[in-house]
């Protein structure tokens, strides 16, 4: 069969995700032809990849949505030549797949000379009054056969096709109707999954793609929309569909997980939970690392010493102190130990993160930077102060062949941060209200000021994913922004620091940084066995209620939800009244 694919591609950061050259590797072999149309501007440096599968490029302006841009991919081909296939492919990348072969669905539906088809239809539906969706096939994914092709009816829908702003103009007007238009015209169709007699009694809306991927991944659909894996209403179940088609398909989830920490924020639950740094085999470490230790403590030096001899590889070691006294005692333990280093004095501000910003002009040198400090807790228990240096330690110290091993293999991996302490898992110290409202608008300002290239509003994040005491291994080209970053001696409050600066904002910003360059964080696993029960117990500590009080406090919590409720509405209808995409709403 002579078959033809309309291609087309849309990346919000300009990019181009392994998963989309997966998909075109896959169904090239399906087509005779396929045009790639691009919606967003397409990086040079990745044509290559896609050339060996594509017949044809077009580069265009996301005018009219992926309506507009197949209707300019059938006037490069022409209708007239349109015709001369048996049957024309049209599909975006909104979609991972394909999940399973596809030869055989076409084999099908064009030994029963069926008429057109999809993947998913969308059952007829009332919205509201004023809204009603009308039964159609979804858009992502669509075949016309030839008789389709050679009608009136379908050249008339195509070469009306405008350049619609508003995306539901789109839904609307050619989504829907490009399944109506052929149905009034006589001609019928089938989806690979038919959602009409499907039970949607406990789904929010009987978008099946979207709301019932459980069904999707079941039923062995053969794409699964991106969207389904994004939003709110999928987020307790993402992990297990993940799971689903690793474990019951061949797909490269890898890709998936990639793709969607590209798009939105790095760090959801499912993405977290696939999140631990892999131990692999030893391989050569060819990248030039830099090693930056703050003594404050000169006294825990030789600790962190005695930890580097677990380094086998080559790095330079820089070390900062605060004071002349502390130099001279740092230079005697230098020499005592036969070890080089850099030892360079610095302000007494800033705690570790100002002294390392202080090295920027010789760390830009180097490829792979760890930055640690002689860390001493004195705000909490001598017991638990020193637990968090000594984890932190074992996390991202000792383990560091393993993780040079995986900054070597892994070309997209960023930055590597420990897991979370032991303490902080005992102990609810991290107020979530502190993190909203008096850190989240400095991590803003500082996004605002790095001239960060991804849109981010810190204050929608609900647990920053942080690198706890600031320890971290990371190349040097995420750390630039950073070096960059003009911070004023008045943004650094007088010691004791409260729990809201700058520098707590930068502790948590640090993942975000490697999330702006399309670059992947890693955690390294603390080898502390510790139930989740304990930061179940943790998590729901209550403060004591007097019995006089329950009766307020109910009533103040259900008139919060109620606001909460109500702003969320509110911010939905908006939404849909300005056509924004909805698989970011929350």
């Amino acid at each position: 069969m002579k078959r033809i694919l309309l291609f087309v591609h849309f990346n919000k950061y300009n990019n181009f995700s392994d998963h989309v050259l997966y998909t075109l590797e896959k169904m090239a072999p399906l087509f005779e032809r396929i045009v790639f149309i691009s919606n967003s501007p397409f990086p040079e440096g990745k044509k290559s990849l896609i050339n060996p599968y594509i017949t044809d490029f077009i580069q265009r302006e996301n005018k009219g949505f992926d309506f507009a841009a197949w209707r300019d991919g059938m006037e490069l081909v022409g209708l007239e030549n349109l015709e001369s296939y048996d049957s024309l492919t049209i599909m975006n990348d909104t979609c991972f797949g394909p999940l399973y072969d596809m030869l055989p669905y076409y084999e099908k539906y064009e030994a029963s000379n069926t008429d057109f088809w999809g993947i998913t239809n969308h059952r007829a539906y009332e919205e509201s009054r004023r809204h009603y969706f009308e039964e159609h096939i979804q858009s992502y994914y669509k075949v016309f056969s030839k008789k389709v092709i050679q009608s009136e009816q379908f050249k008339s829908f195509w070469t009306n096709i405008q350049d619609f702003e508003n995306v539901q103009d789109v839904i609307d007007n050619y989504e829907v109707q490009s399944t109506t238009a052929f149905l009034k015209a006589g001609f019928q169709y089938e989806s690979i999954l038919d959602t009409r007699d499907l039970d949607d009694s406990k789904l929010l809306h009987p978008d099946f793609s979207y709301y019932a991927p459980d069904v999707i991944l079941q039923r062995k659909v053969p794409f699964i929309k991106v969207k389904a894996f994004q939003g709110t209403e999928n987020a307790g179940i993402a992990k297990y569909m993940v799971d689903y088609i690793e474990k019951q398909t061949s797909y490269p989830v890898e890709q998936l997980v990639d793709h969607l920490a590209t798009v939105g924020y790095p760090d959801a639950n499912y993405m977290l939970a696939r999140g631990y740094l892999k131990q692999i085999e030893k391989v050569s470490i060819s990248k030039k690392i830099a090693v930056h230790l703050h003594v404050f403590y000169p006294d825990l030096l030789v600790e962190f010493l005695e930890a580097f001899k677990n380094f086998h590889f080559d790095y330079d070691l820089y070390l900062t102190t605060n004071t002349k006294d502390k130099e001279i005692v740092i230079r005697e333990v230098l020499e005592q130990q036969n070890i080089k280093a850099t030892l360079v004095l610095t302000s007494n501000y800033g705690r570790d993160v100002l002294p390392f910003l202080s090295l920027k002009e010789t760390l830009r040198k180097y490829e792979i930077v760890g930055h640690f400090h002689t860390k001493r807790s004195l705000e909490a228990a001598f017991f638990a102060g020193e637990s968090w240096r000594t984890e932190l330690m074992n996390m991202l110290i000792k383990p560091a062949d393993n993780i040079m091993y995986n900054f070597e293999k892994n070309s997209k991996l960023g930055i590597v941060i420990a897991d979370i302490p032991t303490f902080f898992r005992f102990n609810k110290v991290v107020n979530a209200d502190n993190e909203n409202q008096m850190i989240a608008p400095i991590m803003n300002d500082i996004w605002k000021r790095m001239k960060m290239r991804k849109k981010v509003n810190f204050h929608d994040i609900t647990t920053f994913t942080m690198s706890y005491g600031t320890f971290f291994w990371a190349k040097t080209e995420i750390l630039e922004p950073l070096f960059n970053l003009d911070i004023m001696e008045r943004e650094i409050p007088k010691e004791p620091l409260p729990q809201n600066t700058i520098l707590h904002a930068i502790e948590r910003i640090l993942v975000y940084m490697a999330w702006d360059k399309d670059e992947q964080f890693k955690i390294s696993k603390n080898e502390e066995e510790l139930t989740a029960f304990i930061d179940n117990r943790t998590l729901n500590q209550r403060f004591y209620i007097s019995p006089e009080n329950v009766k307020n406090i109910r009533l103040r919590f259900v008139a919060k939800l109620l606001v909460k409720k109500m702003i969320r509405f509110v911010k939905y209808r908006i939404y849909k009244l300005l056509g924004k995409d909805l698989t970011n709403f929350t």
